[in-house]
C-alpha cells in the first residue's frame, strides 16, 4: 500500500527583497572594480612602482571609497556607520567595511610615501575586501539566489575582470605593462564567463532555478555574456593581430567588460534578490489550512514585492 507524503503548502510566496537597491549595486560594482584593479596591477608588476601600478594606486581606493559613500547614502544614516564597525566578530558587512577602510588607508600611505611594504600589506586586504562582499550576500539565508557557496568566488572573479577593465581604459598608452595586461584581461574574461555560467546552473530547488534562470534571459545574455565577455575577447584578439588598433581595442574591451559586470551585479541584487517562500507540510486529505485574521483595524505588512 502506497503512503501519501505530506504536501508543501506555500504560506507566503517568493518576494523580492527591497532592503538593497541601486546604490548597493554601485557599492558592490565600484568596490569590486577598485580592489580588483589594484590586485591585477600588483600581480602584473610584481609590486613595483610602474605606471600601471600608479594608475591602480590612484583609482583603486577612490572607487572603493565611492562605493562606501553610495551605500552610506542608501542606508539613510551615514553617521551610524560606527555601529557597523563594532560588529566585526559576527557581521561580514562589518568585516567588509574594516577591510575596505584598511585598503584605502594603506593605498593612501603608499601614494604619499611610496614603499613596497604598503603594497604587500594592501594586496591581501584588498582580496579580503572582495571576498567579504561575496560573503555579505552568501550569508543572507533568506535570499535563495545569494545563499550559495559559489558567491564569494563569483565576486572575486567579477572584481578581477572589472579591475582589468578599469586598467584597460585608464592605463597609460604605450605602457610597458600593456601587453601583459591584455593577456591577463583575456584570461580573466574567460574565468569570469565560466563562473557566471556555473552560477546560473548551480543546483538548487525550484525557486532557485527559476530565479537564477534569469541569467539565461535574452537581455542578460546580451548584456552580460555578449557585451561583457564575448565582445571584449574579440576586441582583444583583434588588438593582438593589429598592433595599430591595440590601444583602441583594449579600451573598448574594458568598456564592454565594465558594462557587462555592472549589469550582472544589478541583476543579481535587484532582480535575483528573492526571499525564500514560506511553506508548511500539510498531510494529504487534511482540511484546508486557514490563517488567523489580524485583529480588527490592523494589517500585516511584508517587506518585499511579489515575484510573478
Amino acid at each position: 500500500m502506497d503512503t501519501e507524503l505530506p504536501l508543501d503548502t506555500e504560506l507566503l510566496p517568493p518576494l523580492k527583497q527591497r532592503l538593497w537597491g541601486r546604490l548597493a549595486v554601485v557599492n558592490f560594482f565600484l568596490g569590486g572594480a577598485g580592489a580588483g584593479a589594484y590586485l591585477v596591477a600588483v600581480s602584473l608588476t610584481g609590486f613595483s612602482a610602474t605606471p600601471l601600478a600608479r594608475v591602480a594606486l590612484t583609482l583603486g581606493p577612490l572607487l572603493v571609497l565611492a562605493g562606501f559613500l553610495a551605500v552610506a547614502v542608501e542606508a539613510g544614516r551615514p553617521l551610524r556607520g560606527a555601529k557597523v564597525l563594532r560588529m566585526a566578530e559576527t557581521s561580514w558587512m562589518s568585516r567588509e567595511s574594516w577591510a575596505g577602510g584598511a585598503f584605502i588607508a594603506l593605498a593612501a600611505l603608499d601614494f604619499v610615501w611610496p614603499w613596497v611594504g604598503w603594497r604587500l600589506a594592501a594586496a591581501p586586504v584588498a582580496l579580503l575586501f572582495v571576498l567579504a562582499q561575496g560573503w555579505v550576500l552568501s550569508n543572507c539565508r533568506g535570499v535563495l539566489a545569494w545563499n550559495v557557496p559559489i558567491l564569494p568566488p563569483l565576486f572575486l572573479a567579477s572584481a578581477l575582470v572589472s579591475g582589468a577593465g578599469v586598467l584597460s581604459l585608464a592605463a597609460p598608452l604605450g605602457s610597458g605593462d600593456a601587453d601583459r595586461l591584455q593577456l591577463a584581461t583575456a584570461a580573466l574574461v574567460l574565468l569570469s564567463g565560466f563562473v557566471w555560467v556555473a552560477y546560473s546552473v548551480w543546483p538548487g530547488n525550484r525557486t532557485f532555478r527559476q530565479v537564477a534562470g534569469g541569467l539565461r534571459e535574452d537581455s542578460a545574455v546580451l548584456g552580460i555574456f555578449i557585451v561583457g565577455h564575448l565582445l571584449p575577447l574579440v576586441l582583444l584578439v583583434l588588438g593582438r593581430r593589429s598592433p595599430a588598433l591595440a590601444a583602441a581595442a583594449a579600451a573598448l574591451a574594458g568598456a564592454g567588460i565594465l558594462i557587462g559586470q555592472l549589469q550582472a551585479k544589478a541583476r543579481l541584487i535587484l532582480k535575483m534578490g528573492v526571499l525564500r517562500p514560506i511553506t508548511m507540510n500539510v498531510p494529504p486529505h487534511s482540511s484546508p489550512l486557514t490563517l488567523p485574521s489580524p485583529p480588527s483595524g490592523e494589517r500585516i505588512k511584508v517587506r518585499g514585492e511579489r515575484v510573478g
